[in-house]
C-alpha cells in the first residue's frame, strides 16, 4: 500500500471513530434531554426548541464548514469544533437554569455543524467510486450502532435523574475524538477532488436525480429522525413504562435494526439506480413512523421501529453516494447536504412541538411526519422516473406533483387522536396536558358525538394550561410571575377565581397550601438543588402578601422573587373545566384523568386503581360516582439523595414551614365533591400527615375523604373513604 492510500485509509478510519464517538454522546443527551423536560414538565414546545437549536446551528454552518473544508483542509475544521464539543458541556457546572440547555444544544451544533459535514466530506474524498456505497454503508452502520448505544447508557447515566453524568460522559467523547482528529487526519489531507480524481477510462458519473429534487429528500427524511429523536422516549413514558431503562431499550431498536443491516450489508442495498433505492428506503421509514402513532402496544411499537431501522439500510448509504457523486467540491457537496439535513432537523422538532401542545398526544407527530417524508420523497422519485426512456417527462412531473401536494393535504388532518373503542362500547382518547399523561373515557351515542366532545374538551384543556401554568410566560400567572415587585398584571377571568380560589384554600389550610411557594419550585428540579437555596427564599413565600383588585383583574406580587404556582390545584381545575365541556357537548357519563387524577361523572359508577406507592401495582380499587379522585406521592418526581450516610428521597412536595421534602407521608388519595378540591386536599394532606389532616377535613371540608400511606407502609384512612377492594 502506498503512502497516499495509507493515508487516505487512516483519515477514513479517524472519522468513523470519532463520529462514532460524539455521536454516542450525543445520542446520550438526545435521550436524557426529552425525560428531562417531561420531568420538570416543560411542556413540549420546551422539548421541541432544545432540539432545535441544535440542528438550527449545524444549519447555519454546514455549508460554511463545508467551504473552509475544501479551501482550508479538513484537519483545522475538525480540531476547533472538536474543542468547542469537549468544553462547551463543562459550563454546566458554572451556569444553572432551563434555558442553559438552549444554549448548550445550540453550541453543540456549532461543533456539529463543522464535525458531520467535513467528516463526510472526507469519506467522499477519499474514496474510489465503486467502494461509495460500502464506505458510508459502514459509516451509517457506526452512527446507527451510536444512536443504538446512546439509549442504553442515557438510560443508566440519567437513572438518578441527574444530569450531571450525562454531561461528562458527552465532554469525555468529544475529547477522545478531538485525540484522534489530532493524531490521524493529516495536514496535507484535501476534500476538493482534482478536475479529473478517478481513471481516464472511467466515463462520467450518472446523474440519476437532481441536487434539488436529493436535498428536498432529505430535509424530509431528517425531520421525521428528529421528531422520532425528540418525541419517542415521551411516547414510551405515557403509553410503555416510566423505566428510563425501558424506554432506553426501545428506543434502540430503529437505531439497532439499522445498525445490524448497514454492518452485514454495508451500502449493496441497491435498485436500478440509487435514486430508487434511496426513494424506497424513505417510503419504508415514513410508513412506519405514521404506524408508530396508529399502533400503540409494545410489539406495535417494536414492529414500527424496526421498519424505521430498515428504512435507513436501504437509503441512507444511497442518499449519501447520490450526493458524494454529483461534484467534485466534496466539502461543498456534504455542507449544503448536511444543511438541508439540519433543516430537517430544526422543523421536525419545532412543528411536533406545535402539533403535541394542539393535539395533546404524540401520535399525531408521528402520522403528520411520516406523510411529510413520504411527500418529500416524492420528487426525487420522480426526477429519477423522468431520466428513463419508459416513460413521458410531463406526465412523470405532473404526477409526482399532484401526489406530493394531495400527501401534503392529506397531513394536517392527522391532528386529533383517534379514539379506541373498547368492547363495552365506551371510546377512549390518550394524549399529554399539563405535564402529564391525559385520558378521556367517555359513553357516547356514536363516534362522531364522542370525537367532537373530546376535540371541544381539548381546546378547553390547551387553554386553561396556558393561563394557569407559569411555565407559559405569556399566559396569566407567567404574566403576573414576569411583573413581581411591580403593578402587577391583569389576568384572564378564570385565572383570577382560580387563583382567588386559592388563595381562600390557604387560609383554610391555615398556611400548609401556599401557591406562593413558587418562589422556589418555578425552577426546574428544584428539589434535587440544596435546601438552603430554598431557605434563602422563606421571605417570598406568604399567600397573604398576594394582592387581588377584583375590579381590573389583577394580581399582584410585591416582592421582587415571588412567583405564583398553581400546581397544586390547576390540573383538578382543569379536569373540572374537562368534564363541564364534554356535558355541554352531550356525553353523559365518562372519566376524564390526568396523571393519575380523576373526575368521574355520569349515572354509572366507576371504578379507580390506588396506586402503591412504593411498587409497581395497586393496593386495591374504590368506586365511585359524581367524585373527584386525586393523589399525591413521593413518587413522580424525586431523587435518591445521600444524606448522613443514609439514602433520603427528596421529591417535589415541598413543607412551606420548613422548605424541605414533606415526609409525614408517602402516598395520599383524596375523594371529594370535585377534582380542584381534591387536588389541593391532597397536596394539603400529603404534607399534614393524617394527624393534622383529619382536623382540616372536620373543620373545613367533612365531606371529603382521604386516604395516607405511611413511611413504615402502614394506610389510615378518615371514615367516610369508600371500601377498597383488593387488587385482582
Amino acid at each position: 500500500m502506498n503512502n497516499g492510500a495509507a493515508t487516505n485509509t487512516n483519515a477514513v478510519t479517524a472519522v468513523m471513530v470519532a463520529g462514532f464517538l460524539g455521536t454516542v454522546g450525543l445520542g446520550v443527551l438526545s435521550f436524557a434531554l426529552p425525560l428531562f423536560g417531561f420531568d420538570a414538565k416543560v411542556g413540549g414546545t420546551w422539548i421541541g426548541t432544545a432540539f432545535s437549536g441544535y440542528f438550527l446551528a449545524r444549519l447555519i454552518l454546514a455549508p460554511l464548514a463545508g467551504f473552509w473544508a475544501d479551501r482550508l483542509g479538513p484537519r483545522p475544521v475538525l480540531l476547533w469544533a472538536s474543542v468547542v464539543g469537549a468544553l462547551l458541556p463543562l459550563m454546566h457546572f458554572f451556569i444553572s437554569g432551563i434555558y442553559w440547555f438552549h444554549v448548550l444544544q445550540f453550541g453543540l451544533g456549532l461543533a456539529g455543524g463543522f464535525i458531520k459535514p467535513v467528516s463526510m466530506a472526507v469519506l467522499g474524498a477519499a474514496t474510489s467510486k465503486d467502494r461509495l456505497g460500502v464506505v458510508f454503508g459502514r459509516y451509517s452502520a457506526l452512527m446507527n450502532a451510536a444512536f443504538f448505544l446512546g439509549p442504553l447508557l442515557g438510560g443508566v447515566l440519567y437513572y438518578n435523574r441527574s444530569f450531571t453524568p450525562v454531561i461528562l460522559f458527552l465532554s469525555a467523547t468529544m475529547l477522545v475524538g478531538l485525540a484522534v482528529f489530532l493524531r490521524y487526519v493529516p495536514q496535507d489531507l484535501h476534500t476538493r477532488l482534482a478536475q479529473k480524481p478517478r481513471q481516464e477510462s472511467e466515463a462520467a458519473p450518472e446523474q440519476e436525480t437532481g441536487f434539488a429534487e436529493l436535498l428536498l429528500a432529505i430535509v424530509g427524511r431528517t425531520a421525521g429522525v428528529a421528531v422520532l429523536l425528540a418525541f419517542f422516549p415521551v411516547m414510551l413514558a405515557q403509553e410503555i413504562s416510566k423505566d428510563s431503562l425501558v424506554i432506553g431499550l426501545i428506543c434502540t431498536v430503529p437505531s439497532f435494526v439499522a445498525c445490524v443491516g448497514l454492518a452485514l450489508i454495508p451500502g449493496r442495498i441497491r435498485l436500478s439506480g440509487q435514486a430508487l433505492t434511496a426513494a424506497l428506503g424513505i417510503l419504508i421509514s415514513s410508513v412506519s413512523l405514521f404506524l408508530l402513532g396508529e399502533l400503540h402496544s409494545l410489539w406495535g411499537v417494536v414492529l414500527s421501529g424496526a421498519g424505521i431501522g430498515v428504512g435507513r439500510v436501504i437509503s441512507i448509504p444511497a442518499t449519501m453516494s447520490l450526493a458524494a457523486l454529483s461534484s467534485r467540491d466534496q466539502g461543498r457537496v456534504f455542507g449544503v447536504a448536511n444543511g438541508a439535513a439540519s433543516l430537517g432537523f430544526v422543523l421536525g422538532p419545532l412543528a411536533g412541538g406545535l402539533v403535541l401542545e394542539h393535539s395533546m398526544a404524540v401520535a399525531p407527530v408521528f402520522k403528520i411526519f411520516g406523510i411529510v417524508g413520504l411527500a418529500l420523497c416524492v420528487p426525487m422519485l420522480m426526477s429519477s422516473l423522468r431520466r428513463s426512456e419508459v416513460f413521458d417527462r410531463r406526465t412523470v412531473s405532473g404526477v409526482g406533483l399532484a401526489v406530493m401536494v394531495a400527501l401534503l393535504a392529506f397531513a394536517p388532518l392527522q391532528l386529533d387522536a383517534p379514539a379506541k373503542q373498547s368492547a363495552d362500547g365506551l371510546y377512549h382518547y390518550g394524549g399529554s396536558a399539563m405535564g402529564t399523561v391525559l385520558h378521556m373515557t367517555l359513553e357516547a351515542p356514536n363516534k362522531d358525538v364522542a370525537d367532537k366532545a373530546a376535540t371541544k374538551a381539548r381546546e378547553r384543556i390547551a387553554t386553561l394550561q396556558h393561563e394557569f401554568d407559569f411555565r407559559y410566560r405569556e399566559g396569566s400567572v407567567g404574566r403576573v410571575n414576569l411583573r413581581a415587585g411591580g403593578r402587577g398584571a391583569r389576568v384572564s377571568e378564570n385565572a383570577y377565581a382560580l387563583i382567588e380560589r386559592a388563595l381562600d384554600f390557604g387560609g383554610k389550610t391555615h398556611g400548609i397550601f401556599d401557591i406562593t411557594i413558587g418562589a422556589v419550585t418555578v425552577s426546574p428540579l428544584y428539589f434535587a438543588r440544596s435546601e438552603e437555596v430554598a431557605k434563602a427564599k422563606r421571605t417570598l413565600i406568604d399567600y397573604r402578601l398576594v394582592r387581588l383588585d377584583p375590579g381590573e383583574r389583577r394580581v399582584t406580587l410585591p416582592k421582587h422573587g415571588m412567583a405564583i404556582d398553581l400546581g397544586g390545584i390547576a390540573k383538578g381545575a382543569v379536569i373540572d373545566a374537562a368534564v363541564a365541556s364534554l356535558r355541554r357537548s352531550g356525553i353523559k357519563a365518562g372519566i376524564v384523568e390526568a396523571g393519575g387524577d380523576f373526575y368521574c361523572f355520569g349515572d354509572r359508577d366507576w371504578t379507580v386503581g390506588i396506586r402503591h406507592p412504593r411498587e409497581d401495582r395497586v393496593l386495591g380499587a374504590i368506586s365511585v360516582r359524581e367524585k373527584g379522585v386525586c393523589g399525591s406521592g413521593d413518587y413522580y418526581q424525586y431523587i435518591i439523595h445521600e444524606e448522613n450516610g443514609k439514602e433520603v428521597r427528596r421529591h417535589h412536595i415541598l413543607d412551606v414551614g420548613t422548605l424541605r421534602s414533606a415526609s409525614q407521608s408517602i402516598g395520599v388519595t383524596v375523594v371529594a365533591e370535585n377534582a380542584e378540591l381534591a387536588d389541593a386536599l391532597a397536596t394539603t394532606l400529603f404534607i399534614a400527615g393524617p394527624n393534622e389532616g383529619r382536623d382540616i377535613l372536620q373543620k373545613s371540608f367533612p365531606s371529603a375523604a382521604a386516604m395516607w400511606v405511611l413511611p413504615d407502609l402502614g394506610v389510615e384512612f378518615t371514615d367516610n373513604f369508600p371500601s377498597i377492594s383488593p387488587e385482582k
